[in-house]
């Protein structure tokens, strides 16, 4: 254990030994200090402190929590039952990580019950046996259901196991859902296609499926052996159950995410080979479930979910509390920046009054209208900014200066106190960070020297002793990309609210905020905004380590939360 982990550990049971005075602002199973998290995902061979290039090659740079989105293609695959195998594979990355740093991990799941980031659509909330044009599938709300379920079955059966404790995981819920429908106006169209009984029939459909123990005889022999531990054995349990014996067994996790395997395939109509084959186990099952949703209603006691949005969000939160209980998996629901209408009000000079009123209330009012238990029924709150770089979208209000992140705190922490503090999460912030001249190993746009990827984020919150107070050494080109002028991009100062004729490096630097320091914003996060955990990078974003299609910081972020961990931010009281 390294000196730094050390530190961390001591600060922890120190916090630990404070007792519950800090439980306002904590989530179950988590830190007691600001939390630090990752993208992530399974690894085809086990971690190593050395090894590099694949989604969970953590070692030797610790977070807290390594994020992942469900299933096969990552939009929810609707009119698909997806197997927990994200979830099972990366806990067992985490559970070596885990020792090999010297620090405790968890797993997240990123799941899509309904999913609105590509645009409007309503098939998510359908439960019909006729076919969605779009998916192919059937009966998407109920497979929704379950494939949410089991990631949270899978996730309370495995925790992660480290020095005597267990780290269960946490599912964030639906992004850019709500703000999508905020956004667009589309509440009514929503609460129209979730009529009396519908979320009802779904969930007890996915109980029928979830919960009845079952008897699966497995002849299937997917790598060929002449004899394996899973080959010809029969198993006996609910659907998960069954699955976790199998993968104990040794059996490939190749096959299940395939659209061959007979057991648990990831296909359309979970059918084998797709439209027109036959039904795998699981699609047998779920077929049965839907002629005769039964199950023990003694034990399992279904409320009565009212029609329209909040009736559905209920019943996401219900049968994630009925298969894990409260201080073991975690979850939180998602909104955006921009859901009342662009995100470029984080650009303007506001007193804290003109944030509440642009957007602290707006959103905060359309939550408790439509949808009040994504905030009280959850263990947290979750806000992101927008996935990507900086330096990839200035059309899309990404170019983030040290108002423009005030704004964003002042913002988070308004809606968090509108909801008795709730606990809040910033996810998929961009891990890039301000180029400077002389830099050894700057962070490259396509591996091209003088065309950089950047972004504030870390400066903001971690400060770079390498950038001077006034950025006179930020890296100045030419041309009128971002990538290439850098400090001397030219900036759309209409939608900016900046001089006229700002340069970037003006832009950042007109608040007389200093980059080079620690300006003790983590601190402030945790203590007015009530943010409990930052998680970076996204699939093209810059990430704590280089994975996915993102760029390589060469470690300058996991070098900054490493040196973070020596002092971590505690989680303060009320």
């Amino acid at each position: 254990m390294t000196n730094a982990f050390k530190t961390a550990a001591l600060f922890y049971a120190a916090v630990l030994s404070c007792g519950t005075a800090y439980a306002a602002k904590t989530v179950p199973g988590w830190p007691l200090y600001l939390a630090m998290g990752a993208v992530g995902g399974p690894n085809i061979t086990p971690p190593t402190i050395n090894s590099r290039g694949q989604d969970d090659d953590f070692g030797g740079r610790p977070v807290d929590v390594v994020f992942k989105y469900a299933g096969a293609n990552g939009n929810g695959d609707p009119g698909m039952i997806d197997p927990p195998t994200n979830a099972t594979r990366m806990t067992g990355d985490i559970n070596i990580l885990s020792g090999l740093n010297g620090h405790a991990m968890r797993v997240a799941i990123v799941e899509y019950t309904a999913q609105m980031s590509g645009g409007f659509a309503l098939a998510d909330f359908s439960n019909s046996p006729d076919a969605d044009p779009a998916s192919g599938g059937t009966y998407l709300m109920a497979r929704h259901f379950i494939s949410l379920a089991a990631d949270t079955i899978a996730l309370n059966d495995m925790p992660v196991a480290y020095d005597g404790g267990s780290y269960y995981g946490t599912q964030i819920l639906n992004p850019d859902l709500m703000g999508a429908i905020q956004q667009g106006g589309f509440i009514g169209n929503v609460d129209g296609a979730l009529p009396t009984g519908a979320v009802n029939q779904a969930v007890d459909q996915a109980l029928c499926f979830l919960t009845a123990t079952r008897s699966y005889f497995n002849t299937s022999n997917p790598n060929g052996l002449q004899s394996a531990p899973y080959l010809d054995k029969n198993y006996t349990g609910t659907p998960v159950s069954i699955l976790e014996q199998l993968l104990a067994d040794t059996y490939p996790v190749w096959s299940i995410n395939s659209a061959q395997d007979p057991y648990w395939n990831t296909a359309t109509d979970n059918r084998i080979g797709g439209t027109g084959g036959s039904y795998a186990q699981v699609g047998q099952w779920f077929n049965a479930c839907v002629a005769h949703p039964k199950y023990n209603r003694r034990l399992y006691r279904r409320p009565d979910f009212p029609a329209g949005f909040e009736g559905w969000v209920q019943a996401n939160n219900w049968l994630i509390r009925t298969f894990s209980p409260v201080g073991q998996v975690t979850f939180g629901w998602q909104d955006n920046m921009w859901a009342v209408g662009s995100g470029f009000w984080l650009h303007a000079d506001l007193t804290r009054a003109e944030i509440a009123s642009t957007y602290s209330r707006p959103l905060s009012d359309w939550l408790k209208k439509n949808a009040p238990s994504a905030v009280k029924g959850a263990d947290y709150f979750v806000f992101d900014r927008y996935e990507t770089d900086d330096s990839a979208a200035p059309g899309q209000a990404a170019l983030y200066n040290a108002r423009a992140w005030d704004n964003y705190l002042t913002a988070v922490g308004q809606v968090s106190a509108r909801f008795d503090g709730a606990p809040i999460m910033l996810w998929q912030i961009p891990g890039s960070h301000i180029p400077y001249k002389g830099e050894a190993d700057p962070e490259y746009y396509n591996d091209t020297p003088g065309l950089y990827v950047f972004s504030t984020a870390p400066d903001y919150f971690f400060g770079d002793r390498k950038l001077k107070p006034d950025l006179s050494n930020i890296v100045a080109g030419s041309g009128s990309t971002t990538n290439a002028a850098v400090g001397n991009y030219a900036m759309d100062c209409n939608a900016y609210r900046c001089a006229a004729g700002s340069t970037y490096r003006q832009y950042l630097t007109s608040n007389g905020f200093d980059w080079g320091r620690n300006n003790r914003t983590l601190a402030s996060a945790a203590a007015h905004a009530h943010v409990f955990a930052i998680l970076w990078g996204g699939g093209n974003t810059t990430n704590v380590i280089k994975n996915f299609s993102n760029t390589d910081d060469h470690g300058w972020l996991a070098a900054k939360i490493v040196d973070y961990y020596r002092n971590p931010v505690a989680i303060p009281t009320n």
